[in-house]
């Protein structure tokens, strides 16, 4: 007879001292560092817009915002132009989005985060993100604890980036995440830490499982149907219940609701299977098949190429898409996804006959907006395994074509070499040469919009 509940020994847990650490509105703050601008006190978002005036109202995107512009017009990082105000308020600055800025900034700040660990401690969890592991970097920045060291950063990166910056401080990467998202983020010295003996008054007061890291809302809704509303539910849930519904992901969100984390920073891990894969929202609705396919081939050109740049072959294309939005066709489906096994290639002119097979057989004349193209099944091997039933000499002369294409644009850039199709009405390829991660890369200038008052007002840390 097994017991319905396990017990977790804090005492026989990893110890170290990790923080999480978040910068504050990211993209946001940056634009605001960079206009003299108090990325706390300024309305700002950073806003995509068609036309080449961001006064004129149009359907742009908003990839971040400041927390005073949140506040204001109750937005979220994922909002459009209409949520806004119109005409615009004086005193809401509208920025461009800058990509290579960003990552600039990006590797500035983990530079500085890099001077109080080594490597092996440092893991970037996304643009905004680390985790630091300063367990043994106490003594040899003479603080008295892993808080101390936390205070001592964060002035660091504001002194040298003028951006703030949240902490998360505890026992394992677990409880550093939870500490920053649940308390950090909403305190005024932008810091919190959570250790084991911590675990019933902070973790198990989480209310809602969405908040809650992993959980998202299918999963949520799963726990609710077995009667588990809250975080203090879940860690006195039945273990062995959780783990035949849910499986390994049962055994893992019990632990979690105790606080048990036992991964560390420094172990490598070795991904068990890579995959390559390009995605776009376009700019508008594409309506004719033509113009669809064009787009499809110059992202099949573009996925070969990086295939062709880590000497990997696919063995699985597949393709997503995605319909207008409020677009349903007449089975009800919003888009849809199919792959097929290919042998392994690197080819562009491979790739994309594949994804047009694709397109042609499950593609009814819909309205498409969203594009996205995957390879799978990854053989890294420099080695030509040709076809026994195509033309060998023609299919030597499209590799060699290819890695002539790769050597010139790599050296040249990617327009030094486009297909003339992408020259016509719907191509995309050249437009989206100069994107980073989908948005706009630009440096434009900032001059003339800089803020008479070049001081920050002193924040406490």
């Amino acid at each position: 007879m097994y017991e319905t509940n396990l017990l977790f020994d804090y005492s026989k847990e990893p110890r170290r001292d990790i923080l999480c650490i978040d910068c504050r509105s990211f993209y946001a703050s940056v634009e605001c560092a960079a206009r003299d601008l108090d990325p706390l006190k300024t309305k700002l978002v950073v806003m995509s817009y068609p036309s080449d005036s961001p006064s004129e109202r149009g359907s742009g995107l908003i990839l971040a915002s400041s927390p005073m512009a949140k506040k204001a017009y109750h937005i979220t990082n994922v909002s459009r132009a209409r949520d806004l105000p119109f005409p615009y308020p004086n005193d809401l600055v509208i920025a461009a989005p800058r990509m290579k800025l960003y990552m600039q900034k990006n590797m500035e700040i983990n530079a500085i985060y890099k001077s109080y660990t080594d490597e092996e401690n440092h893991h970037v969890y996304s643009v905004d993100e680390s985790f630091l592991d300063v367990t043994n970097s106490l003594r040899l920045f003479n603080c008295a604890s892993a808080y101390e060291l936390a205070k001592k950063i964060q002035i660091d990166v504001y002194r040298k980036t003028g951006l703030y910056t949240s902490i998360g401080i505890g026992d394992n990467p677990l409880l550093a995440k939870l500490a920053l998202d649940t308390e950090a983020k909403h305190t005024k010295k932008m810091k919190a830490e959570w250790r084991y003996e911590d675990v019933p008054e902070k973790l198990w007061q989480i209310q809602e499982l969405t908040d809650f890291w992993g959980i998202g809302r299918r999963t949520a809704k799963t726990l609710n149907r077995m009667g588990i509303q809250t975080i203090n539910d879940l860690a006195h849930a039945n273990y062995y219940d959780l783990k035949s519904k849910l499986g390994i992901l049962g055994a893992q969100l019990y632990a979690h609701a105790w606080g048990i984390d036992r991964s560390f920073l420094g172990k490598k891990i070795q991904p068990k299977e890579k995959s390559i894969g390009n995605s776009q929202v376009l700019t508008k609705d594409y309506t004719r098949k033509n113009e669809i396919e064009l787009v499809i081939k110059e992202m099949a050109d573009q996925v070969g190429t990086r295939l062709r740049r880590i000497h990997a072959q696919t063995q699985v294309i597949s393709l997503w898409i995605g319909f207008s939005l409020g677009y349903v066709d007449l089975s009800g489906k919003k888009g849809f996804h199919h792959q097929m096994k290919v042998s392994a290639t690197a080819s562009s002119k491979k790739i994309a006959e594949t994804l047009l097979l694709i397109f042609r057989r499950y593609y009814k004349n819909q309205d498409v907006r969203t594009i996205s193209v995957g390879c799978s099944k990854l053989l890294f091997t420099d080695s030509i395994q040709l076809d026994l039933f195509s033309d060998p000499n023609q299919q030597v002369k499209e590799i060699t074509a290819d890695r002539a294409v790769d050597i010139i644009r790599s050296r040249y850039g990617f327009k030094s070499l486009v297909h003339a199709n992408s020259l016509l009405d719907g191509g995309r390829a050249i437009a989206r040469s100069s994107l980073v991660g989908g948005h706009a890369g630009g440096m434009a200038g900032i001059e003339g919009e800089k803020n008479d008052n070049k001081s920050y007002k002193k924040r406490v840390f």
